[in-house]
């Protein structure tokens, strides 16, 4: 098993869609696939076409002290995927501490989901910025998977993110991190002198492969599918078959 975190310093920068997508993605290299989804607001499971009435989820599981990995849905698509389940505020709370209390408990649930797929991939969906899902996340992750826009917002974001990653392989020197630019833009001459920057700030992490800005994606997720299974000859479709390709040779 091969563990993945999808981490962004700030929010709206496509990481839940990037997830998903490359989810998709390298199922289609024949590899099983578990997506988590860590973050409160329970959206990933749109992206799969899975039944949004269904309140059952990774943190629902564990605050009822059942088996984490229990809630885990097979989609149409063939990616099993685990979602956060919907909780109070009180109840995020408590999972929150739990998290903080326990961090390993995220790694050990995923090793027992998996147990019978050790070839599989694993990615987690976290919220932005530093939280305890981030910690957890982090803990049991093999690579990190830093998603940024062509922006100066991005950019920003930089240091702070660098300094996660110090943080973390300082504990854990295994760990590995790419950094992704989504939404690229060709056309904006803004954006194209913003992704050279990256490139060469980054140029020792950041993937060859960017996600360019495609309307597809969007409309994929309005009938709930992968871009891939939407339009699989648009731009971004091939985007994603070559990040997936390239994560999966960071997950052997």
């Amino acid at each position: 098993m091969s563990v993945a975190v999808v981490a962004s310093m700030k929010g709206g920068v496509g990481k839940t869609t990037t997830t998903a997508n490359l989810a998709f993605a390298l199922s289609r290299l024949g590899r099983p696939v578990l997506v988590v989804d860590l973050d409160p607001q329970n959206s990933l499971f749109l992206h799969f076409g899975l039944d949004g009435s269904n309140r059952d989820g990774l943190a629902v599981a564990a605050l009822d002290g059942r088996p984490w990995h229990a809630p885990a849905l097979v989609s149409d698509s063939g990616v099993l995927c685990l979602p956060y389940g919907l909780l109070r505020g009180e109840q995020v709370a408590r999972f929150e501490r739990l998290l903080n209390e326990n961090p390993q408990a995220l790694g050990e649930a995923l090793r027992a989901a998996c147990a019978a797929e050790p070839e599989a991939i694993v990615l987690i969906d976290t919220p932005p910025g530093p939280s305890p899902y981030l910690k957890a996340a982090f803990e049991c992750a093999d690579l990190a998977l830093l998603v940024l826009l062509a922006d100066g917002g991005s950019y920003a974001t930089i240091p702070a993110m660098e300094a996660w990653v110090d943080e973390w392989q300082s504990q854990r020197p295994d760990l590995r991190a790419a950094y992704v630019l989504n939404q690229t833009d060709a056309s904006s001459p803004l954006a194209r002198d913003v992704a050279e920057v990256l490139r060469q700030r980054l140029a020792h992490r950041l993937l060859p492969v960017g996600i360019h800005r495609d309307e597809a994606i969007g409309e994929a997720l309005a009938v709930q599918q992968s871009v891939i299974e939407y339009d699989p000859h648009c731009r971004a479709s091939l985007d994603f078959r070559q990040l997936a390709a390239a994560v999966a040779r960071e997950c052997p």
